[in-house]
């Protein structure tokens, strides 16, 4: 076999790098150099995008299994244990206005820098649905949302699902109270509120809280500075106090930048009579990536198979017709 004929049988056995052989038997080992960096970069590349893609995938899973058990953990409780966790929840709303004389101190700390909320057991205790601090389910059904709701907003608690704002109600569902919960969007914990700038007004969103579920139309939504979110809180808290439980969702925007905070706001409304259960929402945009991705893997899967027939076929035609020059 001549070097021509061996070069040219290494080039199609090679997996994915003739130009790199080409560039050795030439005797250029430097352009070969970054030919191998190259197709390093595309495999590390593809490896951390597996990577990033698993592990958003892998969380979700977890926040979603969390929420499914705060959301179960009740049903197996006696009446009284649910009625009794209920009327200390109200209690603990009832007296929220004067603990703090009005204010909201998310992230309040004492002279040693530690955070209030960790060390406020009336607090900690209150609606501790699983003895984890899980004290709801919150569902966004329009745009995937499944995740468990922790007492703080914690790292931890962040890194798991969304976490309750300190100092604002527990979200039990009453007249005349106002919680807030708090998530991260763009990390690799799970998508979380990644996708809350989708929510429009009129949206619902739905909160499952000892048993039962609540449904919220979505009111305001607003993009502040971080620096302005306590003050923002209480004049959203004020405006709906006269009114049905509400709502504000909070989370770092634009993603990856996280400047500013976003804030979706909902009231309650009553099941099913103006919104429809959970059950019955779909993530329509989810559902038309799904397609769209099946179309597509149909499509190249049917374009390698035309394209291998069409090779097979001139193969033949080939060979006859060398067959009958002969």
């Amino acid at each position: 076999m001549g070097r021509r004929e061996r070069y040219c049988s290494a080039r199609h056995g090679a997996l994915f790098a003739p130009r790199i052989r080409r560039d050795l038997d030439r005797r250029d080992p430097v352009t070969a150099a970054f030919a191998i960096a190259g197709w390093a970069c595309y495999i590390i590349a593809a490896l951390l995008l597996a990577w990033v893609v698993g592990a958003l995938v892998h969380n979700d899973m977890l926040a979603r299994e969390a929420a499914a058990n705060i959301a179960s953990a009740p049903a197996t409780w006696p009446d009284e244990s649910r009625q009794g966790a209920y009327k200390r929840a109200q209690r603990y709303n009832a007296v929220l206005g004067t603990r703090f004389n009005g204010r909201i101190p998310a992230d309040a700390e004492n002279e040693e820098g530690v955070a209030v909320e960790t060390l406020d057991m009336d607090y900690r205790h209150t609606l501790n649905v699983d003895g984890r601090g899980g004290m709801a389910r919150l569902l966004i059904p329009k745009i995937s949302v499944d995740i468990p709701v922790y007492h703080t907003t914690l790292d931890d608690v962040l890194d798991e699902g969304a976490g309750h704002i300190y100092g604002t109600a527990m979200p039990i569902g009453d007249d005349h109270t106002y919680s807030v919960l708090a998530a991260h969007s763009g990390g690799v914990q799970g998508m979380l509120f990644t996708r809350l700038g989708e929510l429009c007004k009129g949206g619902v969103f739905y909160m499952d809280v000892l048993g039962g579920e609540q449904g919220y139309r979505v009111s305001d939504i607003r993009t502040i500075r971080p620096e302005q979110m306590e003050s923002t809180l209480r004049e959203l808290r004020s405006r709906y106090r006269d009114g049905p439980a509400t709502i504000t969702l909070v989370t770092c925007t634009p993603l990856g930048v996280n400047s500013h905070r976003l804030l979706v706001t909902g009231v309650r409304e009553p099941i099913p009579a103006k919104i429809a259960p959970a059950s019955t929402q779909k993530d329509g945009r989810l559902i038309a990536a799904a397609v769209a991705v099946v179309v597509f893997l149909v499509l190249l899967v049917a374009a390698i198979v035309f394209s291998r027939l069409r090779a097979k076929r001139r193969k033949v035609t080939a060979q006859k017709s060398a067959t009958s020059s002969t």
